[in-house]
């Protein structure tokens, strides 16, 4: 089966293409903002060629979009109306009242970013469910037609429809979409009980205001992909990185692209779990850093969820379920600069693909990180990404100078050194944030470093955490993409009960657990060829539950009925208290609040390409440069070999200080490291004089 995975960044968009034995083939093209499609397209067609077989031969495009993610971020999806339960108009202004800065009086309260959905095209209409679910106010139809025709008449092109309790009983907001259906058919619809089943109003309104704002935008760029695809000859199913790191098919993203908002992302920590478990590392940190940004995961032996109260995307909360990564403003494109109080910082400020750093020759003025490691000798101007650019060290000199040397009394080095200093402190500060006061010690990890400056960027970073070992995979820019190609079909399913433990029915449960398995089994059938093919599929069944009284969950696993299966639910649940709070109050009162559903349809694994073994072969350094490394008080210049990566064997021994050009990324070994190139030619790296 010949596969190809493409995630789309802001700068360049990645391709990978397997299938064709031990031999993957990987392939970047200039990311088209304006349409991300046809870079992709244009992408395909030169992978294609560069494989040697035709569009028409893939079986199977896989892809991680940032087109919901940009469409929020940039405030660009489309105009968007609600229908509401009379009396909760404002609840997507008023949230939760929370102060995001305690003691700022320069605060705009209650609400903290652009509204998506204007109060002019929030309507309201009668009607009420209340626990557990019964009819309290009939729905008001004659209400429901006036609002449909008045936001009709402005102009709505989406439609959310969020009540109260309807995840109790969706009956009403499916008769709403039944008459939005006849009356106005062209518009888009998100019915909150189909977006996210789950209480808490303020999250499920607003991920379904979400939906309704990208939905259009989203529907439409699927379209434009298919037929791209199409149109060059390629047939090939269309699967989507969903943000749990799973993957969906098309017209699943397009009904959900909320699914969808931290779908690159997503496809790094999957990358990050393949090279490490290849490798027998199941504790993992991955460390993404691109050009504006670094993405951050922490992998204790299992890939870890975000907590609904700290998932927030551009402002905004959203319930769907994504996985647990950061994302920080250190990039090869961070900004150096100087404030107005006389501090050095270093980002969040990026001068992107265009200008670009100073050494470009594109008009960029300030200094960026890219620039000092230019400066300190870290990227060889005459060979970065395989010669496609070539670096102008003296522009990157000039504009330290300007931007740091002066204000800060440095000298070109130091600046230099300073600049990646603060650089590696930001990500060195979100991992400890992310591991140690999390209760992960970073000393039993190995970090996975990757991205098209993480491999610039790991000895530096493994140190400051006295990380042993790190792992820097075969094409590091293509990992995202690498990602793709080695997760499975995923699909989560919610429903809110809010029962006690100890009067929970066993019928309600199993009833509840039923729908959401046959639910998932249509989607996997619906939503792929994967149903078709009848591959296995595993399901797994989880309890959100809390003590009486608390006001959030935490989940445990649901392994069915037995006959003390109240008093398993109450030990699990005490025991990941402890681990999650240092303490447990065994034995109290445990309420259910969500039952959860996630089904996994297992994915053909990706095929792990061999290096070429050359046992007797002595690699010579294509060249030897000079290089500084050490602090900005206490840096020393070292000779440093060069080395190109497609030519290093199975089994080669580096030794630091050395740097590794490659096609995608720069690889540099400090003097403290030693590496070895590993049989799938991932490059493994342990400090000298340490067992990893």
């Amino acid at each position: 089966m010949i596969r190809v995975g493409v995630d789309v960044g802001g700068t360049n968009t990645d391709l990978i293409l397997t299938g064709l034995g031990q031999k993957h083939v990987y392939h970047k093209v200039p990311s088209t903002k304006a349409d991300q499609s046809i870079g992709i397209i244009q992408g395909v067609k030169e992978i294609c060629d560069k494989a040697g077989i035709e569009p028409s031969d893939i079986d199977m495009f896989l892809h991680g979009t940032t087109v919901a993610t940009n469409a929020l971020i940039e405030h660009e999806g489309s105009k968007t109306g609600l229908i509401t339960t009379k009396g909760f108009r404002d609840i997507l202004h008023i949230g939760r009242h929370r102060r995001p800065h305690n003691f700022s009086i320069m605060q705009d309260i209650p609400f903290q970013v652009k509204p998506l959905i204007e109060r002019k095209h929030r309507k309201v209409v009668n009607e009420r469910i209340i626990p557990p679910g019964d009819i309290f106010v009939p729905l008001d139809e004659s209400e429901v037609l006036s609002a449909i025709n008045e936001l009709k008449a402005s102009g709505i092109k989406s439609i959310a429809v969020a009540f109260l309790f309807s995840f109790l009983n969706p009956i009403h907001e499916k008769r709403v979409g039944e008459l939005i259906a006849e009356l106005y058919p062209e518009a888009e619809v998100s019915l909150s009980h189909e977006v996210i089943s789950q209480y808490r109003e303020f999250e499920r309104f607003t991920t379904t205001a979400i939906n309704a704002f990208t939905k259009p935008k989203m529907r439409s760029y699927m379209k434009s992909l298919e037929k791209g695809l199409k149109e060059i000859g390629c047939g090939a199913e269309i699967l989507i990185m969903q943000s749990n790191g799973g993957i969906s098919g098309i017209d699943g993203v397009s009904e959900k692209p909320v699914s969808t908002l931290m779908s690159g992302p997503a496809a790094g920590v999957i990358g990050t779990q393949f090279i490490g478990n290849l490798h027998n590392h199941t504790k993992l940190i991955g460390l993404d850093i691109g050009g504006t940004s670094a993405d951050i995961t922490v992998i204790p032996e299992q890939l870890l969820e975000i907590d609904f109260q700290n998932c927030n995307i551009a402002g905004y909360p959203v319930l769907f379920p994504q996985l647990d990564v950061i994302s920080i403003g250190a990039g090869g494109g961070s900004i150096a600069w100087a404030d107005s109080g006389g501090g050095f910082n270093v980002g969040p400020r990026s001068a992107g693909a265009e200008p670009g750093p100073a050494c470009y020759n594109r008009g960029g003025t300030e200094a960026t990180v890219t620039d000092a490691n230019v400066i300190l000798g870290r990227i060889d101007p005459n060979n970065f990404l395989g010669g496609r650019i070539e670096l102008q060290k003296h522009l990157s000199e000039e504009s330290m100078g300007n931007s740091i040397c002066e204000p800060f009394n440095m000298d070109v080095k130091e600046a230099a050194l300073s600049t990646l200093e603060i650089m590696n402190a930001n990500m060195v500060k979100a991992i400890r944030l992310h591991s140690i006061q999390r209760g992960y010690d970073p000393r039993e990890f190995a970090l996975v470093a990757f991205g098209g400056a993480g491999p610039l960027h790991g000895c530096d970073v493994a140190d400051a955490l006295d990380i042993p070992t790190i792992l820097i995979p075969p094409a590091p820019g293509i990992t995202s993409a690498m990602g793709l190609l080695s997760t499975d079909l995923k699909f989560d399913f919610i429903r809110t009960i809010g029962v006690l433990l100890d009067s929970a029915k066993e019928s309600r449960i199993n009833q509840y657990y039923l729908e959401m398995v046959l639910e998932a089994e249509h989607q996997i059938v619906k939503d792929s060829q994967y149903g078709k093919e009848k591959r296995e599929t595993i399901t797994i069944q989880q309890m959100d539950c809390r003590y009486a009284g608390q006001g959030y969950e935490l989940s445990i696993e649901f392994n069915g009925f037995t006959e003390n299966w109240r008093e398993e639910i109450q030990k699990k649940f005490d025991t990941a208290h402890q681990e999650a709070y240092g303490f447990a109050f065994e034995g109290n009162p445990i309420e259910i609040i969500n039952l959860r559903v996630q089904t996994v349809g297992l994915m053909p694994d990706l095929e792990v390409p061999h290096a070429y073994v050359a046992p007797q072969r002595v690699v010579a350094a294509s060249k030897v440069t000079k290089a500084v490394f050490g602090t900005p008080k206490n840096h020393q210049e070292y000779e440093v070999s060069q080395f190109e990566r497609a030519e290093l064997p199975k089994g080669y021994i580096l030794e630091g200080p050395a740097i590794i050009n490659g096609l995608d990324s720069t690889v540099v070994i400090n003097p403290n490291w030693q590496g070895e190139v590993l049989y799938d030619s991932t490059i493994k790296l342990t400090r000298k004089g340490v067992n990893s």
